[in-house]
């Protein structure tokens, strides 16, 4: 069955057609014109109704919303595919996570989406004890962010370092330049757990200063068990620091492990 528009737009003045105004249509700018005309057919043959001809917009708004579902699958697909990510975390969100003593921490996250603006790049840097919710949060800012339009990646450090090792394996059929590229070319990037691979010096050390440093001047998280002194601890380890506070605001997370705090809540309730 023919569009009403379509069908409208064969008619003329020969079917008791009469112009009733022309005007240029705001949304998408060709000339529109109302008719009042005579229906030839169905179960309101003989009554009068008006139509109009010549407006775009329902196709234009059919073409973006297609182009958003687009749009929004790319963005999740690149999230997918390039975010190295634990299974424990993956359904982590602001709704789902449990402030405790740590709401301002939750506050920040949130006003951090906010205000997020790529053209003027903010980091936060989320420092404190296991299990407090740092990567929780983290990971909610880069969904949050994703579903706002931007290209969000989240990464585990540890699995970082392991996937471009990797990559020197001859029969690798992934390169470390696209792992970079990658990263590079994101967003927002989520680097969670730093330091948490044991090695303050040598090859992942270096390895990792390239990929912060590749990233300078663009939004980004940082996670970390380790405290200012062990990053201070040396040379290598001090320069990451260095990168990692530029521009960043600190959000200092010491707490009781949530597994912990889930697990002495469960023993309450058995008692």
């Amino acid at each position: 069955m023919n569009h009403i528009s379509q069908v409208i737009s064969n008619m003329t003045t020969d079917f008791n057609g009469k112009v009733i105004k022309k005007y240029l249509c705001e949304g998408c700018g060709n000339e529109v014109t109302v008719l009042r005309m005579k229906m030839l057919f169905g179960p309101k043959k003989g009554e009068w109704f008006e139509g109009k001809r010549g407006c775009e917009c329902e196709v234009y708004e059919i073409v973006r919303k297609e182009q958003e579902q687009a749009k929004t699958a790319r963005l999740k697909r690149i999230f997918d595919e390039n975010s190295l990510i634990n299974e424990s975390l993956k359904q982590a969100t602001f709704e789902n996570f449990e402030p405790n003593e740590f709401g301002q921490a939750l506050q920040k996250a949130k006003q951090f989406v906010e205000e997020f603006d790529l053209r003027n790049p903010k980091n936060l840097f989320f420092q404190g004890s296991f299990g407090t919710g740092k990567s929780h949060l983290s990971v909610s800012i880069a969904k949050a962010l994703q579903e706002k339009g931007f290209a969000t990646i989240f990464i585990s450090t540890p699995k970082l370092l392991t996937k471009i090792r990797n990559t020197y394996n001859k029969n690798s059929e992934l390169g470390e330049e696209k792992i970079i590229n990658a990263i590079a070319e994101a967003d927002l990037v989520v680097f969670d757990d730093i330091g948490a691979e044991g090695e303050y010096s040598g090859w992942s050390v270096q390895k990792l200063f390239e990929v912060i440093d590749q990233r300078a001047g663009k939004p980004n998280i940082y996670t970390t068990n380790l405290t200012s002194a062990e990053f201070e601890a040396t040379k290598d380890m001090q320069r990451i620091f260095s990168r990692m506070m530029m521009n960043s605001e600190p959000i200092i997370m010491n707490g009781t492990d949530y597994r912990k705090r889930q697990f002495l809540k469960g023993a309450k309730e058995n008692v």
